[in-house]
């Protein structure tokens, strides 16, 4: 287990449903501006008014990494980012057993999509471009042992 892991974890009550994060992330992964191919999703309920983000938690004995049928999603680690490569065939069984919808498809292509916490960059762009500060990327230590989003919040 890890003890120590940065996560994007979010604040709820402070995200508006301005979709910039998924924007940015879509730009940063596939450039182009569209929050659906973006790596988090902004829920709204305006009936009920509230909003909440869905993505990827990094899960210990992540249930995507059981499911994959090709094995193109794996755990770092180091870092215990679980990712996948481009050797998914858009079975979507990830998406199915995901229990906080942190896997998307990316239905263009054809393939799962799922927050990499940016790895390749200096950090989740999600977190820098965010208005309201609703985004955090954060070391903690009860990481893989206390979700950080326990459901959506009513405004």
């Amino acid at each position: 287990m890890i003890t120590k892991q940065k996560l994007v974890y979010c604040r709820p009550t402070l995200c508006s449903g301005c979709r910039i994060c998924a924007n940015a992330c879509a730009v940063a992964h596939d450039g182009v501006a569209n929050p659906r191919l973006g790596r988090i999703a902004i829920h709204q309920n305006l009936l009920e008014r509230y909003e909440f983000q869905e993505l990827c938690r990094h899960c210990e004995d992540a249930p995507c990494i059981d499911a994959c049928m090709v094995g193109c999603i794996e755990e770092d680690e180091g870092t215990g980012i679980i990712t996948n490569d481009d050797r998914c065939v858009g079975c979507w069984m990830c998406v199915m057993v995901c229990p906080y919808g942190g896997m998307r498809r990316d239905l263009a292509k054809q393939v799962a999509i799922k927050c990499d916490q940016c790895k390749d960059l200096s950090g989740p762009v999600c977190v820098d471009v965010c208005p309201n500060g609703a985004l955090v990327y954060k070391e903690r230590e009860d990481a893989r042992v206390e979700p950080f989003f326990a459901g959506p919040t009513v405004a």
